[in-house]
C-alpha cells in the first residue's frame, strides 16, 4: 500500500502499540479515556495519509472502547450549506496545531478548512470552490493567534463544526448534532480486525473503557498496533497499479481518466 516505507515514526515509531500505559502513557491515546473525533498528526506540514489499526487483543472483560469514523470533508460540504458564516470562518482562521513533550517540539499553522485555488487572480476568494483539506485534531490545537474581532466569531463556528463531528456532544435533537448521530460510524474491533482509512479525511476516536478489577489482565486487555503511509508514495502506488490495470484492460492500450483516492482531488489524465 505505500509503495515504499512506512512513514512519520519520529514520535512514536514505524509501527505503535496504542493500549494503556504504552510509552508511560504520554498521549491520552494510551489511556482508556475517550478520544474525541480526530487526525493524527496535524501538526506536520504533511501529515500521514493513510493509517491502519490493526486490533490484536479486545478482552472480554472491556466495557466500551468502540472505534468511531466519521468524513470529516463530508461534514464541511454540510457546515457550508448550514452554516456558512462558520464555514467561512473555520476557511480565513488559522489555527496552531502543536506537540509540545519530551522529545517533540513540533507546529503548524493552518485554517481547519482549505478550498482549492481556481487560479484566477482577478476574482476576490469564493467560498463556493471544491474543498480539498480538512485539518481537525482537538487534543493537539494551541492558543489562537487572530485579530480580537475574529476570536467569538472563531469559537462560535469551531461549536458547530465540533457538533458535527462529535456524537458525544448532542443527542441529535438540534440539526448539527443530528448530523453526527447519523454518521459517525461505531464499531468495537474484534482480534483480527484491521481499521484502514485516509488520515487527511476522516476522523477517527474512540468511547472510553474500563474493565471490572476482578477480570483477568488477558480479559481486561484492548491492544491496537497501528502504523502510517505517505499519501503522495499511497497514491502513486494507485496510480501505477491503476495504470497497468487499464493498459491490460484495454484493446488500445490508451488509459483513461484515473480518479485521485480521497482529498477531494480532481481527475488526472
Amino acid at each position: 500500500m505505500a509503495g515504499g516505507e512506512l512513514s512519520h515514526g519520529a514520535l512514536y515509531g514505524s509501527i505503535f502499540h496504542v493500549r494503556v500505559g504504552e510509552r508511560n502513557s504520554n498521549n491520552v491515546a494510551y489511556t482508556s479515556a475517550p478520544l474525541c473525533p480526530h487526525q493524527d498528526l496535524a501538526y506536520y506540514e504533511s501529515p500521514p495519509g493513510m493509517q491502519l489499526l490493526h486490533c490484536v487483543a479486545m478482552g472480554s472483560g472491556v466495557e466500551g472502547g468502540e472505534s468511531t469514523l466519521i468524513d470529516a470533508m463530508a461534514a464541511a460540504y454540510r457546515l457550508r450549506e448550514m452554516r456558512p458564516d462558520s464555514f467561512e470562518c473555520l476557511v480565513k482562521c488559522p489555527v496552531t496545531f502543536v506537540k509540545q513533550r519530551d522529545g517533540a517540539c513540533m507546529t503548524y499553522r493552518r485554517p481547519h478548512i482549505v478550498l482549492a485555488d481556481d487560479g484566477d487572480c482577478s476574482k476576490s476568494s469564493s467560498m463556493d470552490g471544491e474543498i480539498i483539506a480538512v485539518h481537525w485534531s482537538p487534543p493537539f490545537e494551541g492558543p489562537v493567534s487572530l485579530p480580537p474581532n475574529d476570536v467569538d466569531k472563531y469559537y462560535e463556528a469551531y461549536a458547530h463544526f465540533e457538533r458535527m463531528l462529535d456524537v458525544s456532544l448532542g443527542d441529535g435533537s438540534d440539526v448539527l448534532s443530528q448530523y453526527a448521530n447519523e454518521y459517525t460510524w461505531e464499531r468495537k474491533l474484534s482480534p483480527g480486525d484491521m481499521l484502514v482509512f485516509n488520515n487527511r479525511r476522516m476522523l477517527h476516536g474512540r468511547t472510553g473503557f474500563s474493565a471490572a478489577a476482578s477480570v483477568s489482565f488477558e480479559d481486561s486487555q484492548r491492544h491496537l498496533v497501528g502504523c502510517y503511509t505517505n499519501i503522495d508514495d499511497t497514491l502513486n502506488q494507485y496510480r501505477v497499479l491503476m495504470r497497468e490495470r487499464e493498459l491490460h484492460s484495454t484493446d488500445s492500450g490508451v488509459t483513461t481518466s484515473i480518479l485521485n483516492v480521497g482529498n477531494g482531488t480532481n481527475i488526472i489524465p
